[in-house]
């Protein structure tokens, strides 16, 4: 087993040379958004937070569903089980349908809470709750729309 024969089974099991670099873009873009919780203070201050909730809510309950996130992804790539090839495909088609259900809910949450169309409890909103989860959720649609199996 050569370096290059496992790169191409890893990309073949991703859908392909788009899918795999849509796969890895993805995983950039769940590590930005990690970095953005965690390690830089001013995100929340250009979110117009002023008190120190939404850090724990960010740094909490959301941050780790961005961290599962990622180390799902990376366990998916290096196909960790090792699994045949039609059961890493299935696993694939699982997680990023899984994945859409999930930012097309943020998208919707927030294009309302950008819109003040439901309750915002007198914050504020910027377009970034909305610019967030649909840069997610356009990776997520050209993933599977490049992918090839």
């Amino acid at each position: 087993l050569t370096i290059g024969s496992f790169m191409a089974d890893i990309i073949l099991e991703a859908g392909g040379t788009l899918g795999f670099t849509f796969h890895v873009l993805f995983m950039f873009f769940n590590a930005f958004v990690i970095y953005q919780f965690f390690l830089n203070n001013k995100f929340y201050d250009q979110l117009g937070f002023s008190n120190e909730e939404p850090k724990t809510i960010f740094r909490g309950v959301l941050g780790v569903v961005f961290l599962a996130i990622l180390l799902m992804s990376i366990l998916l790539t290096f196909d960790v089980t090792g699994n045949t090839y039609e059961e890493n495909v299935v696993q694939y088609n699982i997680w990023y349908s899984f994945l859409g259900i999930l930012f097309i809910m943020a998208t919707i949450n927030g294009f309302l809470r950008s819109f003040n169309l439901v309750n915002n409890y007198g914050f504020k909103p910027t377009i970034r709750g909305l610019v967030f989860p649909l840069i997610g959720l356009i990776l997520i649609i050209i993933r599977k729309l490049v992918e090839v199996y």
